[in-house]
């Protein structure tokens, strides 16, 4: 049996504009900066404001996520992977609360989200509960995916796959690039996973 190992954070899920319009909402950017996750980061971060960011990500991966985007064109891959003959685990380096601001439950919102969308309906991808995994360091995430027999993992950090035995097939997701400084299969959309003959 082959399993299909998802990171969750920016794999699965997209909080660019979710990220942007909760830092408008603060006033601690200005309107006119790209829409993105990592835009607010590298302003924030440049203008001494590293703090400002881990809170705001607190609140977004807590109170906000429910309203955060599919990564486009993630769900019909998973569909057409899972008719492949693949069963779907979801593997996430993910503390239960922030490291500062109100206490979130991280793992709680981020099951809300999945179940919003559809993760473990029938007539969604029907994952089951069982099958997603939140852990608290990079090491343990590394040591479920192992455990759980994932075959193949898909994740958008390198220094995650960097740590993936290799035997297990490690699929970095590099969104919108099309040239790969890493040496694991790569794809920059969706969309485009389903022809690059990975599965």
């Amino acid at each position: 049996m082959w399993k299909l190992g998802l990171d969750f954070d920016n794999t699965l899920i997209s909080y660019d504009l979710i990220f942007y319009e909760t830092a408008i909402k603060y006033k601690l950017i200005p309107k006119d900066i790209k829409k993105s996750k990592n835009a607010v980061r590298n302003y924030l971060i440049n203008k001494d404001k590293e703090n400002k960011f881990t809170e705001l990500q607190g609140e977004v991966y807590g109170s906000k996520i429910i309203n955060a985007e599919q990564t486009p064109g993630m769900f019909e891959a998973l569909k057409f992977i899972q008719n492949k003959g693949y069963d779907l685990a979801i593997v996430s380096h993910k503390t239960k609360n922030p490291i500062i601001g109100p206490k979130y439950n991280l793992h709680k919102s981020a099951l809300n989200w999945l179940e919003k969308n559809k993760f473990f309906d029938k007539e969604g991808l029907f994952i089951n509960r069982k099958n997603v995994f939140f852990e608290p360091t990079k090491e343990e995430k590394v040591k479920r995916i192992k455990s759980i027999g994932c075959t193949h993992f898909i994740d958008d950090l390198p220094s995650i796959l960097d740590l993936i035995e290799k035997d297990i097939v490690r699929i970095h997701y590099n969104p919108g690039k099309e040239t790969f400084p890493s040496n694991y299969l790569n794809f920059s959309n969706w969309e485009k996973l389903k022809h690059k003959r990975i599965f």
